[in-house]
């Protein structure tokens, strides 16, 4: 449901006091009289066309925890692998071997980075369906992918 603005608490906090207030400085300062004044109004105005649509209101709640779940997967995966190749002391044997830590961890890099696209990719194609006919698909993926 959405919630009602109460114009005279908007006139009373907030950006509109700030900048009533700079306003009425820097008239005070050009005109040189202290008792010069702009008055703040705040006037509600109704809408023609108002869509209501619940859909997206149900999905403005619940995307973000989609989004949180569909990168757990894949960070406890890394981890599990992090962890087993710790175990198995695979990274001191490279540097036994002269390998700096540089290129090791720019390979998880690398790994992680493609299987973020994978997952971006997919959640953007889902999402190109019926869910962000309003917005610009490319800045959705990039949002997706920067997420990630």
């Amino acid at each position: 449901m959405p919630r009602l603005i109460n114009f005279e608490q908007y006139t009373q906090n907030g950006y509109s006091v700030l900048q009533n207030l700079i306003a009425n400085l820097i008239l005070k300062e050009t005109t040189g009289k202290n008792d010069a004044t702009i008055s703040l109004m705040a006037i509600p105005e109704q809408a023609e066309n108002q869509k209501l649509d619940a859909f997206s209101e149900v999905v403005s709640g619940v995307l973000p925890l989609l989004m949180l779940f569909m990168y757990i997967l894949p960070v406890f995966t890394i981890i599990s692998l992090l962890v087993k190749e710790k175990e198995s002391k695979a990274r001191e044997s490279l540097r036994m071997m002269g390998m700096t830590d540089s290129p090791y961890w720019l390979s998880w890099l690398a790994y992680y980075t493609v299987l973020n696209t994978i997952i971006s990719l997919f959640a953007w194609a889902v999402l190109c369906i019926n869910v962000i006919g309003y917005s610009s698909p490319w800045w959705v993926l990039l949002w997706i992918w920067l997420y990630g």
